[in-house]
C-alpha cells in the first residue's frame, strides 16, 4: 500500500497542477501544457514539467492559452495587469476579474511578463566572464592567457557598463604580451524615444610590447538604438574624446578627437549561439594618419547551466604605433565563458 501511495500522489499533485496549467497550441497540432513565463515580439518562453522553461518562436505558435493572470505591456507603454489571455494568431482577448474582456492586435504588444525593469522597478544586472588559455611544453614552452569580461545594469532611464580584457603570454619563459584595457560607460535614455540616449565614456589601456604605458581616453557622446531583436540588435555612437598617452621610450601625447563604435548581435545561425560584431574608432584632430581602429567578430553558443563557448577574431590598428612596433595586431582565440 505504501508503494501504490508513493506512485498515486505524486500524479493526483501533477493532475492538479496540469489542471490549472497553461496551454500552448503548435501551428504541427502538438499542445504543451505548463505556465507562461514571457513572451515578446519573436519568442515565447513557455515551462513545461518535464523540460522546464523552453523558448519557442512566435512563427510556430497557433494559440496561446492561459489560467494564470498575467502582465501586458503594450507597444506604446501601457500596461494591463491581471489579466487572462487567449491568443490566436494575430488576435489576443484579455480577460479581467470582472468578466469583461479587451480585444488586441498582437503586433501592439510588446511584451506579456515583462521583466521588472522594463516596468521602472529598479535595475536589471547581466554579464559575462570568459577565459582562452593555451599550456604547451615540448620543443618549447608556451603559457597564453586570455581573460575578458563585462556587466551592465539597466534599468528604463539609464545603464552602466563596465569591461574588461587582459592578456598574458609567454614563450619559453619570455613574456611574448602583456596588455590590458578598461572601459566603463553611463548611458541616459531619452523620455521621448528610449532608442535614443546620451552619457560619457571613460577607457584606460596598457600594451608593454606595443611601447604604451597608459593610454585615457574621456569623452561624451550620442547614441541610438537602432533594432533591438533576437534576430538583429544594432547600436552606434559618435562624440568628441581628449585622449592623453604615456609612452615608455617614444614622446608623450594628447590630443582631441572623435571617437565611434558601434555594435551587433544576432540569433540567425540558430541553435541557440549569438553571432556578434563590434567596432570603434578614433581619429585624432591634430593628426588625422593617427588613427586607432578596433574589430571584434566572434560566435558564442550555449552549453549548460549558463556557461557558452565561442571563437573570436581581433584586429586592432594604431596608426599613431612607434616605428618599432607593429600597426596591426590580429588575435585569435576559442573562448570558454559563463553568462547571468
Amino acid at each position: 500500500m505504501r508503494s501504490l501511495r508513493m506512485v498515486v500522489a505524486p500524479l493526483l499533485m501533477a493532475s492538479c497542477v496540469l489542471a490549472h496549467a497553461d496551454e500552448l497550441y503548435m501551428n504541427n497540432g502538438s499542445k504543451l501544457v505548463g505556465s507562461l513565463v514571457s513572451a515578446g515580439q519573436d519568442t515565447v518562453i513557455f515551462n513545461t514539467p518535464f523540460a522546464g522553461d523552453i523558448s519557442i518562436k512566435q512563427a510556430n505558435i497557433d494559440r496561446i492559452v492561459t489560467e494564470d493572470k498575467v502582465i501586458l505591456m503594450m507597444e506604446d507603454g501601457t500596461v494591463y495587469r491581471d489579466r487572462r489571455i487567449d491568443v490566436e494568431g494575430e488576435q489576443l482577448v484579455a480577460k479581467g476579474d470582472d468578466g469583461r474582456s479587451a480585444e488586441f492586435d498582437t503586433v501592439d504588444i510588446q511584451f506579456i511578463n515583462p521583466e521588472p525593469w522594463r516596468l521602472g522597478e529598479g535595475y536589471k544586472w547581466s554579464g559575462e566572464a570568459s577565459v582562452a588559455a593555451e599550456f604547451e611544453r615540448g620543443n618549447s614552452d608556451t603559457d597564453e592567457w586570455d581573460v575578458a569580461g563585462s556587466t551592465v545594469w539597466r534599468s528604463l532611464k539609464d545603464r552602466y557598463t563596465i569591461k574588461g580584457d587582459f592578456e598574458r603570454d609567454r614563450n619559453n619563459g619570455q613574456k611574448t604580451d602583456d596588455n590590458w584595457e578598461v572601459r566603463s560607460k553611463y548611458d541616459r535614455f531619452s523620455k521621448r524615444d528610449d532608442r535614443n540616449y546620451w552619457g560619457g565614456k571613460l577607457r584606460f589601456e596598457y600594451d608593454r610590447f606595443a611601447d604604451l604605458d597608459l593610454r585615457t581616453i574621456l569623452g561624451p557622446h550620442i547614441g541610438r538604438q537602432f533594432f533591438d531583436t533576437p534576430r538583429l540588435a544594432f547600436h552606434g555612437e559618435l562624440g568628441p574624446v581628449y585622449v592623453d598617452e604615456q609612452f615608455d621610450e617614444a614622446e608623450d601625447d594628447d590630443y582631441p578627437g572623435a571617437l565611434w563604435e558601434g555594435g551587433a548581435t544576432s540569433d540567425i545561425v540558430g541553435f541557440g549561439s549569438t553571432l556578434y560584431l563590434n567596432h570603434d574608432g578614433i581619429v585624432n584632430f591634430d593628426d588625422p594618419d593617427d588613427l586607432i581602429l578596433n574589430t571584434t567578430l566572434g560566435l558564442k553558443f550555449p552549453l549548460l547551466l549558463g556557461f557558452e563557448a565561442g571563437v573570436q577574431a581581433k584586429w586592432e590598428y594604431d596608426g599613431g604605433a612607434p616605428d618599432n612596433v607593429d600597426e596591426l595586431d590580429e588575435t585569435y582565440t576559442f573562448r570558454l565563458g559563463y553568462a547571468w
